[in-house]
């Protein structure tokens, strides 16, 4: 009887503690919250995502989140207009362009990584420098796609004709892209991190190279609408927060990452484990640009002057009609980014280290 009422009293005195802050007792108590995503699935690369929900950080903090997929960026921000929810996790290019034509009021709260576009080409074709492109069949993943902007910018810079002195085809994404290239059809191929990171799992001996100025360019990243950050700014700070230690999370233990993308994700995925951890890394080794472009010390720190040279970028491109005071495509607290790093990053690398559940 004594060891029965200890083990009520006990139990009893745990419900008392949940109710009292230190944790959530039902679902119910949590908040719910959308993230809109400018993808139409969950793709490794964006594993400030997926770490978070898998390490259930955002429900320590009291949020319940679901994710909406989107089929890009540009539908992504037109969800966040249409009131579909106030956090996006998405290109820049497309939010930036609302908030300079005054349709929105969205705000980078979480830098992932600078742009991510790459000039690819096999190591063979001796293609190395934008120079050597002239006379060349470029491949592009679909026609009148962002990418091509960049493309054109950069080809026009090195004295380059895009309409005259190249020829520009589409080629899609994925195996059929790679058959474009390794077989000759096209010389250099735009695309963009996440794919070469899985070109060269598979063995094959590729390049590649970019115009400089674009790794200044915060790009992908997390936003919120202006009413969310003045409404509800420690909803925002949790889910930024989850950005921020999931940087620390993957670049501690890429292998994990790749253990929860495969297990969450990844039904019918034919690349080994062991191509998977070094997508993941180079992955990382994709947002460590973005962190020490912004200072290199705040994780998912946004750069200022990164955002005013996109805008001149966009505006130079004819992408955007006006630029605007980069202080308000971003948070006005001056300690956001302090307070999204307010956690034990040992703890979280401790917690990458054991891969708990996966």
């Amino acid at each position: 009887m004594n060891t029965i009422l200890k083990s009520i009293t006990t139990a009893l005195l745990g419900a008392c503690m949940l109710s009292s802050g230190t944790g959530f007792s039902a679902a119910q108590e949590l908040k719910k919250v959308r993230i809109v995503h400018g993808n139409p699935v969950m793709i490794p690369a964006v594993f400030e995502l997926f770490i978070p929900l898998a390490m259930g950080w955002w429900r320590d903090e009291g949020y319940d989140v679901d994710v909406q997929f989107s089929q890009g960026s540009s539908a992504a921000v037109q969800a966040m207009i249409g009131g579909s929810g106030d956090i996006g996790v998405m290109n820049s290019t497309p939010w930036i362009a609302a908030d300079t034509k005054g349709l929105a009021d969205i705000r980078m709260v979480a830098a992932m990584k600078t742009t991510s576009w790459r000039i690819l080409t096999m190591t063979s074709s001796n293609i190395t420098k934008p120079e050597d492109l002239k006379g060349k069949t470029i491949g592009l993943a679909v026609a009148g796609s962002g990418g091509a902007m960049y493309l054109n910018s950069l080809l026009t810079k090195h004295g380059i004709d895009p309409q005259r002195d190249v020829r520009q085809a589409v080629i899609g994404l994925g195996p059929q892209a790679y058959e474009a290239l390794k077989s000759g059809t096209v010389d250099a191929s735009l695309t963009f991190m996440a794919e070469i990171a899985n070109f060269k799992v598979l063995g094959n001996d590729a390049s590649y190279f970019q115009d400089d100025a674009w790794l200044d360019f915060p790009d992908y990243s997390m936003v919120a609408t202006g009413t969310a950050l003045s409404q509800d700014p420690k909803m925002v700070e949790a889910l930024a927060r989850g950005v921020a230690k999931a940087q620390v999370f993957a670049q501690a233990n890429p292998e994990c990452v790749a253990k929860i993308y495969r297990k969450n994700y990844g039904a019918g995925r034919t690349t080994t484990m062991e191509q998977d951890t070094e997508i993941a890394r180079l992955n990382s080794e994709e947002n460590l640009i973005a962190f020490r472009k912004a200072g290199g010390e705040l994780r998912a720190n946004v750069s200022a002057e990164g955002l005013d040279k996109l805008q001149n970028f966009l505006l130079d491109n004819k992408q955007i009609p006006q630029t605007v005071d980069v202080s308000k495509m971003m948070p006005e607290d001056p300690d956001f980014f302090k307070k999204i790093n307010d956690f034990d990053t040992n703890a979280i690398v401790a917690q990458a280290k054991e891969c708990p559940g996966y």
